[in-house]
């Protein structure tokens, strides 16, 4: 293995370590000995890389927010409809939840540290934009009413999924159907009462 392939192995070690105890721990019970201790890495390999937590947390961000791009740019697998776009990337979302630590952390940090740093909310932000953007296309698609609100909508599944990610990860609620189950029947809801208010008869 050359020297630079060893670098960019400790690297990535020094991230996935990271991304999984900032989505376990959260940002003020993760240190930068935790993280390269769970690494394998020494403190002065970790140092070579990274010179502050919040470095590495932006760097996990970029990593979320890498996994949703790749979602957007696979494009629609079941069906060209934005509604059908917006519950998919909402499941999507629930899965990485459930099994990606990058966006885990990424989530964990947007709720904790959101409100201190806006740094920490990168991957939040950039997953609202794109439900305001299949809210957008569906109301241009005409599956909405030219009156719907975008904002609200978008507001309404944005507090929707995020909602429902705080109240089982801080075990306020903990639905027996899962995320994805949970968040299938809120869909259900919320798609019923937006068509019922906002829908053109289609």
């Amino acid at each position: 293995m050359t020297k630079q392939a060893r670098s960019e192995q400790t690297r990535r070690l020094l991230l996935e370590a990271a991304a999984v105890l900032l989505w376990r721990d959260g940002y003020s019970d993760t240190s930068l000995i935790d993280i390269a201790h769970a690494a394998g890495i020494t403190k002065g390999g970790l140092y070579f890389h990274f010179s502050s937590k919040d470095q590495i947390c932006d760097e996990v961000q970029e990593a979320a927010v890498a996994v949703l791009r790749e979602h957007v740019d696979r494009g629609p697998t079941s069906s060209p409809r934005a509604l059908q776009r917006l519950a998919d990337l909402g499941h999507a979302l629930m899965r990485w939840l459930d099994t990606d630590p990058r966006v885990g952390a990424s989530f964990r940090l947007a709720r904790e540290m959101g409100g201190k740093d806006a740094r920490f909310v990168s991957f939040a932000v950039a997953w609202a934009a794109q439900v305001r953007q299949c809210v957008a296309d569906a109301r241009a698609d005409g599956e909405l009413g030219a009156d719907v609100p975008l904002d609200l909508a978008t507001l309404q599944a944005v507090v929707t999924c995020v909602g429902l990610e705080s109240v089982f990860s801080t075990g306020v609620i903990r639905p027996d159907l899962g995320l994805q189950g949970a968040l299938a029947g809120l869909w259900r809801l919320n798609a019923r009462a937006l068509v019922d208010r906002f829908g053109t008869g289609d």
